[in-house]
C-alpha cells in the first residue's frame, strides 16, 4: 500500500511540475503572435505523441503500443479529441489575451469540477474532503489574484477565462474516462494515443483556420519543442501513470499545486509578481491535500519514517 501511495505521488509531483511550466511559455509563445493556438496544440501533442510512441515500440514492441480492440480505438479517440486537442485549443486561444497565472486557473477549477460530476455520478465524499475541494479552490483563487484581502475582484477576469473553464471542463471529463483506459490498455499508451489524436483534430482545426501563424526564429520553434516534451509527453505520462496508484479524489486534489508552480514559473520567465496573498494561498492549497484520507496516511506514514529514521541515528 506504502508503495502504491509512493509511487502515486512520485507521478503527480512530476505531472504538476511539468504542467506548471506550460503556462509561462505558452504565454510567451502565444502572448507574442509566434504560434497560433491550434498550431501550438497539434505540434505540441504530434511531437510528443510520435517520440513516446517509437520509445514504446521500441522497448516493447509495435504491436505492444497497439490498442487491441476496436472499441479501444474509438474510445481512446474520443478521449484525445476532448482531454488533448479541444482543452489545448481552449488553453492557448485563451493565453492570446490573459497572463499566464490566470490561464493556470484551467487547473484549478478542473478539480473541482472533477469533484461536482463525481457526486453528481453517486460518488460520495466525507465533508472533511468536501470541505479540502472548497480550501483548495480558494487557495488557488489568492495565487491567481482573483481574490485577496480587498475581496473577491470578478473585474479581473476577462473573456478568456471563460475558455479556460470549457479547457477545465474538457480536462475534467477526460480524467474520470479515462481511468477505465487507463486500468486496461497502461498510462503509458492511453497518454500516447490520447496525444496523438488530439494532435489529429488539432490539424484539421488548423487547416480550416486562415489565420495560421507559425514560429519564425529558432528559439519559438525551442520552445514548440519544450512543450511537446515536457508540459505534454511528461505530464500526460505522469498524470495518466498516477492514476493507477491513488485514487481519483487525491490525484485531482495534487492538481491545485499547478497554479502555485505556473506562479513560480511565470515570476522567474515573465517577471510576473507574487504576493504575500498568492502565498497565503499555496500554504491554503497545501492543507487542502491534506484533508484527503490517503494524503494524510501518506504524510503520517513519512513522519513516522523519519522518526524511527532519527531514533537509529
Amino acid at each position: 500500500m506504502r508503495s502504491s501511495l509512493n509511487k502515486g505521488f512520485f507521478w503527480a509531483a512530476v505531472s504538476v511540475f511539468a504542467w506548471g511550466t506550460l503556462f509561462p511559455v505558452g504565454r510567451l509563445l502565444i502572448g507574442e503572435g509566434r504560434i497560433d493556438p491550434a498550431s501550438l496544440g497539434m505540434f505540441r501533442f504530434g511531437i510528443a505523441g510520435a517520440v513516446m510512441l517509437a520509445a514504446g515500440a521500441a522497448v516493447k514492441g509495435v504491436r505492444a503500443m497497439l490498442p487491441p480492440a476496436r472499441r479501444d480505438w474509438v474510445e481512446l479517440a474520443l478521449l484525445g479529441f476532448v482531454g488533448a486537442g479541444l482543452m489545448s485549443l481552449f488553453l492557448f486561444a485563451a493565453q492570446r489575451t490573459i497572463p499566464s497565472i490566470n490561464a493556470s486557473m484551467l487547473d484549478a477549477l478542473s478539480p473541482l469540477l472533477i469533484f461536482l460530476l463525481t457526486v453528481a455520478a453517486g460518488k460520495r465524499f466525507t465533508l472533511l474532503q468536501s470541505a479540502g475541494f472548497l480550501a483548495g479552490f480558494a487557495g488557488c483563487l489568492l495565487v491567481l489574484k482573483v481574490l485577496d484581502g480587498g475581496g473577491f475582484h470578478i473585474d479581473s477576469l476577462a473573456p478568456g477565462d471563460l475558455l479556460i473553464l470549457c479547457g477545465a471542463l474538457c480536462w475534467a471529463l477526460y480524467t474520470i474516462f479515462a481511468r477505465g483506459a487507463v486500468v486496461r490498455l497502461g498510462g503509458y499508451r492511453v497518454t500516447v494515443w490520447s496525444m496523438l489524436f488530439g494532435a489529429l483534430l488539432l490539424g484539421g482545426i488548423r487547416l480550416g483556420f486562415a489565420g495560421a501563424v507559425l514560429p519564425s526564429e529558432w528559439g519559438g520553434w525551442g520552445l514548440v519543442v519544450y512543450t511537446a516534451l515536457v508540459p505534454s509527453a511528461l505530464a500526460f505520462l505522469g498524470w495518466n501513470q498516477a492514476q493507477k496508484s491513488i485514487s481519483l479524489g487525491l490525484l485531482a486534489l495534487t492538481a491545485y499545486a499547478i497554479p502555485l508552480a505556473s506562479a513560480l514559473f511565470a515570476l522567474l520567465l515573465l517577471g510576473e509578481t507574487l504576493t504575500l496573498w498568492q502565498l497565503a494561498g499555496a500554504v491554503i492549497v497545501t492543507g487542502a491535500v491534506l484533508t484527503d484520507p490517503e494524503a494524510a496516511a501518506f504524510c503520517r506514514a513519512r513522519c513516522r519514517i523519519g522518526k524511527t529514521q532519527q531514533v537509529e541515528l
